[in-house]
């Protein structure tokens, strides 16, 4: 490396002449040779096949993505409208075969709703009815009409022997006595709720 010294003249001579030093400084660059690495034509030939083979498998690849999302988009746009109309369908035969498998184990159960199924199917539409289970409203409907055949009549007998509770209170005139006569058994028997009286 070089170290130059130089004076610098200004380029306006109208302005105050001073001189200044500047410092250069010259970097030289070695150049390194570098090692060229030779491939022998067998190797460059494979390298060749393997790069043609890649693109080849890339491309394919791009291609078979773009039908795939081409076919799902035709399956999608067709399928939609079969399956619409086959899954309300389905839905409705499913609705059917629902409503006929539960009237019949409700006529099994009631007898009496075969004759007025009709009448039942009306009262399960009304407002105040809505929302019932089938079975909680066929019970109900029968109740209503007075379709059960059994009924019960007044209150259930009582049970429990003939006896007569006692009273164990206290007359007025006892507790009147109490009260006048021993003040602190009095006191004590109202603590304990030990005074009740008759009536």
């Amino acid at each position: 490396m070089e170290n130059k010294q130089e004076e610098v003249v200004p380029q306006n001579p109208a302005t105050e002449e001073t001189t200044e030093v500047e410092t250069e400084v010259v970097v030289e660059e070695t150049k390194t040779e570098e090692k060229e690495d030779t491939l022998s034509t067998e190797d460059l030939e494979e390298l060749k096949k393997k790069a043609d083979v890649s693109s080849q498998n890339f491309e394919r690849a791009k291609k078979a993505e773009a039908r795939v999302k081409e076919l799902e988009l035709l399956d999608n746009d067709s399928s939609s409208e079969f399956e619409d109309e086959d899954v309300n369908k389905l839905k409705n035969d499913v609705t059917a075969l629902q409503s006929e498998l539960g009237q019949s184990k409700l006529i099994k159960k009631y007898p009496q709703l075969e004759e007025t199924w009709g009448d039942f199917e009306k009262y399960q539409q009304e407002p105040e009815n809505a929302g019932m289970k089938l079975e909680t409203a066929a019970k109900a409907f029968l109740v209503d009409k007075d379709l059960l055949g059994t009924r019960r009549k007044g209150l259930e007998k009582t049970t429990g022997g003939s006896k007569v509770p006692q009273s164990t209170g206290m007359s007025l005139e006892d507790i009147e006595n109490i009260r006048k006569n021993d003040g602190p058994k009095y006191r004590e028997m109202l603590k304990k709720g030990q005074i009740k009286f008759k009536e």
